[in-house]
């Protein structure tokens, strides 16, 4: 079985900047990213499954 990591940054804006409201970002973009994998169906993958969804805040971030 092939695997594949996907690596994806964003950079949000809250409204109203807590760590209760970052915490609830963290675990909905885990969540959604693990179905959207699940969900991925094309003609030549016979089945997947998500080894590991991992979202955590980065400090200090560089843009390039």
């Amino acid at each position: 079985m092939r695997r594949f990591m996907l690596q994806m940054t964003t950079e949000i804006d809250f409204v109203s900047d807590t760590d209760d409201l970052a915490k609830n970002y963290e675990e909905n973009l885990a969540k959604v990213v693990r179905e959207a994998a699940a969900a991925l169906s094309l003609r030549a993958v016979s089945g997947n499954k998500v080894v590991k969804v991992q979202v955590s805040e980065t400090k200090n971030a560089v843009s390039l």
